[in-house]
């Protein structure tokens, strides 16, 4: 069947680095990645304000195989980012929105994402349903029901929905209370799990790309993966593969165009979590000013959250005049397994670090957003790669270890 019925949020995203200002939400990402990258119709219900609906309208001119149904509010939910992997600030705040409008569903097959200003109902026949919400999320089966249902959350929201920790109690919630056909399991930089009837049946590596665009990833691997089985028909182990790969160019390319064309392999990777558990990276970079000190702080939680051991002078070691100061810095680095630093400045106790470091062999990533090449030029005699942008310079990091 040529055609997807989405179910979503259509909301306003803004992020500082890098530079994004547009009205998507993952309701409507979803329907433009189906509209310029397959032949397929698609009938989208969402909620919001004259400027959403204004905004459907124009799809609707350009492109034909689109319907729409809208609830209209009085309000746009905005989403802002200072950078991709930090928790959003949420206007609206979230705990404003008492009463919700209500999506109802018909027997069709569904993309179903989590919203925040509304809530869906109905019964359905097959569902792929992305909770979106990592707080707070909505059990499918709360007002919703489906001949066939598979789950796709990132590993908090599994443990957030289930109220478990260890996965066979995971496993357990899902298909003995949530009856699911299927459940996935995202990972950021790790991969991806497919499990059914509680057995683990296949893993999807992340790819390696250059660049790592985040917002909206999640909704990319969702929709890619419902438009291969509810339109291609594919086996549900191929449809995990197919997103995983989809969402890699996605990352690297920032563009929902042409997506599901064949476009050349990208490098998998499969990582070791337990192995990386292991490793540490070490923190280098300026800790002078309020705005040095918060962005230090907030690449090594990202790090952190990801199981990675990390060494940052400020957190561990302290600032002063010492010897003993430095010293424990430079053993820091001997230690180390591969040397983040933020380079922008030319901090002189940050470029002293990365020389002891190209000295000891260690291998560097850079953020950099304002030198030239030329001022960076002794440092290309060592193991340094550069990024622009800190998203896409953690995740290489990570890649890297």
């Amino acid at each position: 069947m040529n055609k997807l019925s989405i179910v979503g949020g259509t909301y306003k995203e803004y992020s500082i680095e890098p530079p994004h200002d547009e009205i998507y939400g993952s309701g409507l990402r979803a329907v433009q990645l189906i509209l310029e990258s397959s032949t397929a119709k698609v009938s989208y219900k969402t909620v919001g304000n004259k400027t959403v609906q204004n905004l459907l309208e124009n799809y609707k001119n350009v492109y034909p195989n689109i319907s729409y149904e809208i609830i209209e509010t009085n309000h746009l939910v905005e989403f802002k980012y200072g950078f991709l992997l930090e928790n959003p600030d949420i206007h609206p705040p979230v705990d404003s929105f008492k009463t919700k409008p209500t999506i109802n569903l018909s027997e069709d097959n569904y993309i179903i994402f989590g919203m925040l200003d509304a809530e869906v109902s109905g019964k359905a026949n097959k569902v792929v349903y992305d909770p979106q919400n990592t707080y707070n999320p909505t059990k499918f089966s709360s007002k919703c029901s489906a001949k066939q249902v598979i789950y796709i959350v990132n590993r908090a929201e599994a443990k957030a929905i289930s109220e478990e920790n260890n996965i066979k109690s995971i496993l357990d919630f899902f298909f003995d209370k949530e009856n699911v056909y299927a459940l996935i399991i995202k990972d950021g930089p790790f991969g991806v799990e497919l499990y059914k009837d509680k057995k683990l049946v296949k893993t999807a590596p992340v790819f390696k790309t250059k660049n790592v665009f985040k917002i909206g990833s999640g909704d990319i691997f969702t929709t890619t993966f419902a438009y291969h089985w509810f339109v291609k028909e594919l086996n549900i182990e191929t449809c995990l593969y197919k997103a995983s790969l989809t969402t890699a160019h996605y990352c690297n390319s920032a563009s929902v165009c042409n997506l599901f064309n064949d476009k050349e392999e990208l490098i998998p990777l499969f990582i070791n979590q337990t192995v990386l558990s292991n490793k540490t990276i070490y923190l280098a970079g300026p800790i002078f000013t309020l705005s040095d000190l918060l962005l230090i702080d907030k690449i090594r939680d990202v790090f952190l959250n990801m199981n990675i051991n990390v060494f940052s002078p400020y957190h561990d070691v302290g600032i002063g005049n010492n010897k003993e100061i430095a010293t424990e810095d430079l053993e820091g680095i001997e230690k180390a397994d591969i040397i983040f630093a933020i380079v922008d400045g030319l901090d002189s106790g940050t470029l002293i670090e990365l020389g002891y470091a190209m000295a000891k062999g260690k291998k560097i990533i850079g953020y950099n957003k304002t030198e030239s090449n030329d001022s960076l030029l002794m440092l290309k005699a060592g193991d340094y790669t550069s990024f622009e942008d800190l998203t896409s310079a953690i995740y290489n990091t990570i890649w890297s270890l």
